[in-house]
């Protein structure tokens, strides 16, 4: 793919690094084939100096069970290794450091996408703010820009049963949304993923997302969970996101050419390399932009980029995202090259409570949005009484 090559430039001076773990208890808990999450536990990230603050927030989930990152060991490489290495590249700076630069200043660590990305969100938004800029025009600035609205997408988690699929569907399409993509695993697909379209309707944006939990070499006389997949060929998903495991791309390829519904990789997609590669390969033909698996914001634009100038398919995801990072992928989900609908919802889909205001849903059944936040940076904060509610504890890393 080629990429227009966007320069993203301004520096700002840092001199502190504050880490806050959150605990905001979900409205209902959200179930997948990776596991169950009842409190969304998450580290937000605030850099400071001279010039002002930042706020970022790193995706990782409670437990390793989705990628190998996780709420505890996020904390603890960000206080003890990328804040550090962050500080010293800010420190050597006396004019600050530009977002582009974090990266190289936090890539002698080994891995860690999500903890990386959390600080170079942090960096984005302080330098948004000093610029008077909004993170969606920094994401996306090249013509035309980014758009002023997303369409509204939420993600459903494993059900118990087509009747309980129904039953959520319906609600979902009421509040406003017109993208649905709901979780499946061996023993509740076909089934449920019928329900979903007979009430949803044609109209309906469906996708269904297996993360990782088909295979294709099964034991002798197992079913056979591509002859399974393909059934859901009649029911007109846009797609089926990570149907195989995350290291099998070749298994991807052979699923795509026997499958009619299109294949959207989400977890595999670990870098803009392993993107192209997909890509090229035939492993899928629908991208899953998550800034945060990528290590950087900066990257998935590049990737969206990419995809625009190539005409393939995106969308960019979530992670269970705390007010900060809705606001984030709200911008990146603005640019050009997000093509379909992704999974950004209302807050109050999974908050009854959260760090930032509410991000809500504006339109009618199966047709609203969501607004493109215009202030500079990520244009919004955590307020102080928010944060000392739901605040865990608090370390301040400085030099």
């Amino acid at each position: 793919m080629n990429s227009p090559g966007a320069v993203r430039s301004a520096a700002v001076r840092i001199d502190e690094v504050e880490l806050r773990v959150v605990a905001l208890p979900l409205v209902t808990p959200f179930v997948a084939a990776h596991g169950r999450v009842d409190v969304r536990t998450a580290v937000l990230v605030r850099v400071a100096g001279p010039d002002g603050e930042g706020w970022g927030e790193c995706a990782a989930l409670p437990e390793p069970t989705y990628t190998a990152e996780f709420t505890d060991g996020a904390l603890l490489v960000l206080r003890d290794h990328l804040a550090p290495r962050l500080l010293t590249a800010a420190a050597r700076r006396s004019t600050g450091l530009e977002p582009t630069e974090v990266a190289g200043a936090l890539g002698p660590v080994v891995g860690h996408p999500m903890a990386k990305a959390a600080l170079e969100l942090a960096v984005l938004d302080a330098a948004g703010r000093a610029a008077g800029a909004p993170l969606a025009r920094t994401l996306a600035p090249h013509p035309p820009g980014p758009s002023a609205t997303v369409p509204a997408g939420v993600a459903v988690g494993l059900l118990p049963s087509p009747d309980d699929v129904a039953a959520e569907v319906t609600a979902r399409v009421g509040e406003g949304y017109g993208r649905v993509k709901l979780k499946i695993a061996p023993g509740r697909d076909v089934e449920h993923l019928r329900a979903a379209r007979e009430v949803g309707g044609p109209a309906l944006v469906l996708v269904a997302d297996a993360n990782g939990a088909y295979r294709l070499d099964g034991e002798p006389g197992a079913d056979d969970d591509a002859r399974r997949l393909a059934a859901l060929d009649e029911l007109g998903l846009a797609c089926l996101e990570q149907p195989l495991a995350v290291d099998d791309l070749l298994g991807h390829v052979e699923l795509a050419r026997r499958l009619a519904t299109p294949i959207c990789l989400d977890e595999s997609l670990t870098s803009p390399a392993l993107t192209e590669e997909a890509l090229d390969r035939g492993a899928c033909s629908v991208v899953c932009v998550k800034a945060p698996r990528y290590g950087s914001w900066l990257a998935a634009a590049d990737v969206l980029d990419r995809c625009a100038g190539n005409g393939v398919a995106a969308w960019v995801g979530g992670m269970l995202d705390t007010g900060l990072g809705r606001h984030a992928n709200l911008a990146l989900a603005a640019h050009p090259g997000a093509t379909l609908p992704g999974d950004l919802a209302a807050t109050a889909r999974f908050f009854t409570d959260d760090v930032t205001g509410p991000v809500v849903v504006t339109g009618p059944p199966g047709g609203g949005t969501l607004d493109v936040p215009t202030g500079p940076g990520l244009g919004a904060a955590p307020g102080e009484a928010a944060l000392e509610r739901l605040t865990v504890t608090t370390h301040r890393v400085r030099l």
